[in-house]
C-alpha cells in the first residue's frame, strides 16, 4: 500500500509540471511493456498502465497529445534538458564533470528566465524539467506561429515551432553539451517518473532537485531563438546552392549514402533516421507512395530489431511521421556531422 501511495504522488507531482498549459489530456506514456506510446486520459489511467508494466521504465509526454489540424494550439511549456554520463566517457572523472555541465546549466537557466527546475538522476545522467511560458502583452498565451516574426522561417523548419524552440532551448541552456541523440519534440517529449525503475541500468529514478511550482518566463528566449531560426536560413539557403552537396544523382533520385543505410541494420538512431533521413528521402526524392515506403522502412526496421529491439511500434510511427512530412529533403551528411556527430561516424566507418 505504502509504495502504491508513493508512486502515485510521483505521478502528481509530475503531472503538476502540465497545470500551466491548456489542456491535460489526452496525453500518451510509455512503459517497458507498452508496444509504443499508450495514449490516457486521466491519473487513473497511467496509474494503471505503470501498475502493470511493475513500474519499470515508466514515461509520460511533457505535451498532450496534439495533431495537425487541431484548433487547440500548442505553445512552449516545457523544457527537457537530457545531461547523459556518456557526454563524459573520456574525461578522468566522468561524474565529477557531469556534475560540472549541470551546475553551468542550472546556472545559466536561473540567470537567464529565472527558472528552478526539477532535476532526476536517471541511472545514467541527469534529467532537467522546468515548466515554462512565453505571454505576449495582454499576458495570454499563444503558439509561436501567432507571433508574425516567426513566418518567415516556418516553411525552412523541418518540424513545428514548438518542438524547434523546446530543441533550441536545451542546446542553449547547455553550451551544446546536452545529449545529441536527444531531441525531443511535441510528440516524443517522454519524461520519466521518480521512483520508478530505469531498466537501462536497473536503477531507480531520484529526485535531486524539486521544481519551485513557477513557470519561468521564457520570454527572453525569443531574440536568440530568433538568431538561431536566421542562421538556420542562412544554412539552408546556402546548402541548396551548392551543387551535388548529397551526392544526389538527378536522373536516378538516388543518394548513395542513404541507399546504403537501407541495406543496412543499425542498433541505435532508428527514429532519427526515419524523421530525418529516411521518410524524407523515400517520399521526397524518389516519390515512393506511402504503401511502398511503410514497406521498405518496415523490413529495414525488422531486420534493426533483430540487432537490438525497437521499443515503439514502427509501423504506427512511420505513419504519422509520412502524416506530418512538410516534403523537405533530407538532411545532408554536413549538416548530420553538427547535429548528430555519432550517427555520422557510424556511417562513415561503413
Amino acid at each position: 500500500m505504502f509504495e502504491k501511495i508513493m508512486y502515485r504522488e510521483n505521478i502528481q507531482f509530475i503531472l503538476s509540471h502540465f497545470k500551466g498549459q491548456e489542456f491535460l489530456f489526452p496525453r500518451s506514456i510509455m512503459t517497458s511493456k507498452a508496444n509504443g506510446q499508450v495514449f490516457v486520459n486521466s491519473e487513473a489511467q497511467i496509474t494503471k498502465v505503470y501498475e502493470e508494466a511493475n513500474f519499470i521504465d515508466c514515461r509520460i509526454n511533457g505535451y498532450p497529445f496534439h495533431q495537425e489540424g487541431d484548433s487547440r494550439k500548442l505553445y512552449p511549456s516545457f523544457i527537457f534538458i537530457d545531461l547523459d554520463i556518456s557526454l563524459c566517457s573520456t574525461c578522468k572523472y566522468p561524474i565529477r564533470k557531469l556534475d560540472y555541465i549541470l551546475k553551468q546549466t542550472l546556472n545559466k537557466i536561473t540567470e537567464v528566465i529565472k527558472g528552478h527546475p526539477t532535476v532526476l538522476w536517471t541511472g545514467g545522467g541527469y534529467h532537467i524539467y522546468q515548466p515554462i511560458k512565453i505571454v505576449t502583452k495582454d499576458e495570454e498565451k499563444h503558439s509561436l506561429e501567432a507571433f508574425k516574426e516567426f513566418d518567415e522561417f516556418v516553411p525552412i523548419i523541418r518540424n513545428d515551432l514548438c518542438t524547434e524552440f523546446i530543441r533550441f532551448a536545451a542546446k542553449y541552456f547547455t553550451n551544446g553539451k546536452g545529449d545529441p541523440k536527444h531531441n525531443p519534440s511535441i510528440y516524443s517529449c517522454l519524461i520519466r517518473i521518480p521512483q520508478t525503475i530505469n531498466s537501462k541500468n536497473n536503477e531507480v529514478v531520484k529526485i535531486i532537485q524539486r521544481w519551485n511550482g513557477i513557470e519561468a518566463d521564457a520570454h527572453s528566449l525569443l531574440l536568440p531563438f530568433i538568431d538561431h531560426l536566421i542562421q538556420l536560413k542562412i544554412e539552408t539557403e546556402e546548402l541548396r546552392k551548392r551543387e551535388d552537396t548529397t551526392t544526389v544523382v538527378k536522373d536516378n533520385k538516388i543518394i548513395k549514402w542513404i541507399e546504403k543505410l537501407l541495406e543496412t541494420p543499425i542498433s541505435d538512431h532508428r527514429y532519427y533516421c526515419l524523421w530525418h533521413i529516411l521518410i524524407p528521402y523515400l517520399k521526397n526524392i524518389k516519390e515512393l507512395g506511402q504503401n511502398e515506403i511503410i514497406f521498405i522502412l518496415t523490413e529495414w526496421l525488422d531486420k534493426c530489431n533483430k540487432m537490438n529491439k525497437v521499443k515503439w511500434n514502427y509501423k504506427q510511427r512511420i505513419r504519422e511521421q509520412l502524416r506530418y512530412d512538410k516534403g523537405y529533403p533530407p538532411i545532408s551528411l554536413d549538416n548530420l556531422k553538427k547535429e548528430n556527430s555519432h550517427l555520422y561516424q557510424i556511417l562513415q566507418d561503413w
